[in-house]
């Protein structure tokens, strides 16, 4: 991968996602807010290793795997917004976001619900024999959820091409992992008998290395293959309204992972001097903020229109 165009794609998320914390200090985001900062390096590294027609589903804190995927950032903002010429013509918010024009098929709010979603996909791609593979991401959270064994117990069955990049940050809302969990990620799917490979999630080149080598076997029918990235929240797990949540973290936890911050550790192999690139990514999204700020609400007209799916438009109608 091109070092220097996932630094630029890294920070684009870092300053979107900042500048979505501060609309949401305003009352500006309508809901709750989950955001990516801190976990750039997996969208990214993952995702410029997927092909172009393979689908990416996500959950609720979806932002940065939209931006990765290759939603546009202002299209993206005002449906966080819900403004006039969302990405969902303003009506998934924050958390429900869905761009098929760069194959996120969707995100949903409901921990580990994603899962079935995504094995759905790779079950039509299997069917279509296109040799794509589906990636989907989690939280380390969502690995405890029934749906997420039942859903693995079948992919593995089916040997679906399914990609599981499960991100831990060790965090699940505000409780510790450890508090709830008595086996780390990797244990679990083990205990699935289900290929795994670990990887620093804040090193983007190594995420892509490892997504590079995991999509590549499930596309090759190896069935489903879990990447499990150890990363790190900057900010917190979640804000509802404008007041974000005290620190709930220990410092020296917080202080240890910021300083592997992924924007540093990338920028540090970069020899090419920063400081226009990240002046440019900074004006580029200020604009685009002013722009989705000055967008209208959507027409209460549409508020019926797009929310079903005709036969037509189904995934593999025309096969």
């Amino acid at each position: 991968m091109d070092l220097l165009s996932a630094y630029r794609a890294m920070l684009g998320i870092r300053l979107f996602e900042e500048g979505v914390l501060r609309l949401a200090e305003q009352g500006l985001v309508p809901g709750a807010t989950h955001p990516y900062t801190g976990q750039e390096a997996v969208a990214v590294g993952v995702l410029a290793a997927r092909r172009p027609q393979e689908w990416v589903v996500s959950f609720y804190r979806c932002h940065g795997h939209a931006l990765a995927a290759g939603s546009p950032p202002e299209r993206v903002l005002r449906e966080i917004l819900g403004r006039d010429g969302g990405l969902c013509g303003g009506k998934s918010g924050s958390m429900h976001l869905a761009d098929r024009a760069n194959r996120l098929l969707g995100s949903t709010s409901i921990v580990a619900a994603q899962l079935p979603i995504a094995a759905g996909a790779a079950m039509s791609a299997k069917l279509d024999g296109t040799g794509q593979a589906v990636i989907v991401f989690c939280g380390d959270g969502a690995l405890g959820a029934g749906g997420a064994y039942e859903t693995l117990t079948i992919a593995a069955a089916q040997r679906l091409p399914l990609l599981v990049v499960c991100e831990d940050n060790g965090w699940q809302d505000r409780t510790a992992s450890a508090l709830v969990r008595h086996l780390a990620p990797t244990e679990l799917v083990r205990g699935l008998r289900l290929p795994y490979v670990e990887v620093d999630g804040n090193d983007v080149e190594a995420v892509h290395g490892a997504a590079t080598a995991a999509l590549a076997a499930c596309r090759d029918g190896g069935g489903v293959g879990v990447l499990v990235a150890h990363t790190y929240l900057r900010h917190f797990h979640s804000q509802l309204g404008p007041r974000p949540p005290a620190e709930y973290r220990p410092a020296a936890e917080r202080e240890r992972w910021l300083a592997r911050d992924p924007l540093t550790v990338a920028a540090d192999r970069i020899t090419a001097d920063l400081t226009a690139l990240r002046a440019e990514v900074a004006a580029e999204t200020d604009a685009l903020i002013r722009r989705a700020l000055d967008a209208g609400e959507p027409d209460p007209a549409t508020a019926t229109t797009g929310v079903t799916v005709t036969g037509d438009a189904l995934i593999g109608a025309a096969r």
